[in-house]
C-alpha cells in the first residue's frame, strides 16, 4: 500500500454506521486499484505527490467566517469540511435532510483514475440531500471555508435534486486557508423541464481542492455551469454532464486565472446518451509566473444519439515565460446524424492589440489589465442573473 493511502485511508478508520458496507467496499476497491500516478492518462498533469509531503491532523473547531458576498442568498455554511444544520435556515422551496441508502444506489466508479471518489466513499463524514422545488427566489449557497490552522482530509458529500420545472441557481464557493484537502463529491439531478445555473467560485491558499461532480440532466431540463477559478496550490476539478433523454441541455463556461506556485486542472465531459441533446462548452485559462493550467474537455456522443449538436472551444493565454497550459479538447462520436465542432488556441497577448491601447494613450500596465480583462470575461458574460454576473466580473477584475 502506497505511503499516500496509508496516510490518507487508514483502515482503523472506517466509520461504523448505516452505511459500512459501502464504505468497506469503497476501501477495499481503493486498495485493490491505488493512488492515480504519471501513467495513469486521466491524471498525468495533476502533481498529486504534494500531498505525501503533508501531514494531516483531525479536522479543528469550526472558526472560519462566511465570505461576504454582494448577493442575498440562501447559505450552507460548511466549515473545514461540517456543515452545522441546526443553524441553517431555509425558506419553503428548499429541503435539507440526511443522505438515505437509496440516495446512493447505482453509484459505481472505475479503477485508479476514481480513487478519490472512491476515498471519498470510505471516508465521507454526513452525506446531505439537498432537494429543490418551485422556482428559488435568491440564490442557493454553498460555502466551502477553511481556518488558517485547517489540516485535516474533509470528505464532504452531497446529492441535489432539482423536482420537475424547478428553477434555481446554486453558487459553490471555496475560500480560506490551512494546508489540508477537501475531496468532495457532489451528485446533481435536474429532472424534467428543470434548470439550473451551477456558478463554481474558488480562489487561493494552500489548500488542495479535489472536487467531483455528477450532473444528470432528463427530458427538456437544462443544466448550465460558469466557473471562476482564481488558482490554488493544487485543484482539480472533474465535471461529467450527462444528457439522458431527448431536449436535454448542457453547458459548460469557465475562466481559469493562475499565477505562481498554482496548479489547477480542470476535467469535463458531456455525454449525449440519446439524441435530440444539444451542449456547448467554452473554457479560457490565463497562466503567469510559473502556474500551470490543465483543460481536457470531452463530447461524447453516444451510438443512436441522432439529432445531437455539440460545440468544443478552449482558448488560453500565457502570460510568463515559465507558466505553462495543457490543453485537450475531445470528440468520440459513434452517431452519423449529428453535428459537432471543437477548437483549441493557446498564445499570448496580441501585440497589435496592445499597441493599438498604448497609441491611444494607456499606460502598458492598464492596456495589459484591459486586454486580459476581455479575455478573461468572455465565457462569464452569458450567465442570465445580472447580479451574479457583475459579482463574477468583479472579482475577475480585482484578481486581474
Amino acid at each position: 500500500m502506497s505511503e499516500l493511502a496509508e496516510k490518507l485511508a487508514p483502515q482503523s478508520s472506517l466509520a461504523a454506521d448505516d452505511f459500512s458496507d459501502l464504505r468497506e467496499n469503497a476501501q477495499r476497491a481503493l486498495m485493490q486499484h491505488g493512488f492515480p500516478d504519471l501513467k495513469t492518462e486521466a491524471w498525468k498533469y495533476t502533481p498529486i505527490k504534494l500531498l505525501e509531503k503533508r501531514e494531516f491532523q483531525p479536522a479543528p473547531a469550526s472558526t472560519s467566517s462566511l465570505p461576504e458576498l454582494p448577493f442575498d442568498g440562501h447559505v450552507l455554511h460548511f466549515d473545514n469540511g461540517i456543515l452545522n444544520a441546526d443553524e441553517t435556515k431555509l425558506p419553503d422551496g428548499i429541503k435539507l435532510t440526511p443522505a438515505t441508502r437509496e440516495d446512493f444506489e447505482g453509484i459505481a466508479y472505475g479503477g485508479r483514475e476514481d480513487a478519490f471518489a472512491w476515498l471519498n466513499l470510505a471516508r465521507f463524514g454526513q452525506a446531505w440531500r439537498i432537494g429543490i422545488e418551485g422556482e428559488l427566489d435568491s440564490p442557493l449557497v454553498l460555502a466551502f471555508t477553511t481556518s488558517d490552522d485547517f489540516a485535516a482530509a474533509v470528505h464532504p458529500r452531497l446529492f441535489i435534486d432539482l423536482a420537475d420545472n424547478a428553477r434555481a441557481s446554486l453558487v459553490e464557493t471555496q475560500s480560506g486557508g490551512g494546508e489540508g484537502m477537501i475531496n468532495a463529491v457532489t451528485n446533481i439531478r435536474v429532472r424534467q423541464g428543470a434548470a439550473l445555473d451551477h456558478v463554481i467560485q474558488r480562489g487561493g491558499g494552500d489548500t488542495v481542492r479535489v472536487a467531483r461532480t455528477r450532473v444528470d440532466v432528463v427530458r427538456d431540463a437544462e443544466y448550465r455551469s460558469y466557473v471562476l477559478d482564481t488558482g490554488a496550490r493544487l485543484g482539480r476539478q472533474d465535471l461529467n454532464v450527462f444528457l439522458n433523454e431527448a431536449g436535454a441541455v448542457g453547458e459548460i463556461d469557465g475562466t481559469v486565472v493562475l499565477d505562481s506556485r498554482q496548479h489547477v486542472d480542470y476535467h469535463t465531459s458531456i455525454e449525449h446518451c440519446t439524441g435530440h441533446t444539444n451542449s456547448r462548452e467554452s473554457f479560457r485559462i490565463l497562466a503567469d509566473g510559473t502556474g500551470v493550467g490543465v483543460f481536457n474537455g470531452r463530447i461524447h456522443i453516444h451510438a443512436e444519439a441522432d439529432d445531437s449538436h455539440s460545440d468544443l472551444n478552449t482558448a488560453n493565454l500565457l502570460l510568463g515565460e515559465m507558466a505553462r497550459i495543457n490543453a485537450k479538447p475531445e470528440l468520440e462520436i459513434y452517431s452519423e446524424d449529428v453535428t459537432a465542432s471543437h477548437g483549441a488556441t493557446i498564445g499570448q497577448l496580441d501585440d497589435d492589440a496592445l499597441f493599438y491601447l498604448r497609441s491611444r494613450g494607456l499606460p502598458t500596465e492598464e492596456a495589459n489589465r484591459l486586454l486580459k480583462y476581455g479575455f478573461a470575461a468572455a465565457p462569464l458574460e452569458g450567465l442570465a442573473d445580472e447580479t451574479l454576473r457583475n459579482w463574477l466580473l468583479r472579482e475577475l477584475e480585482l484578481v486581474l
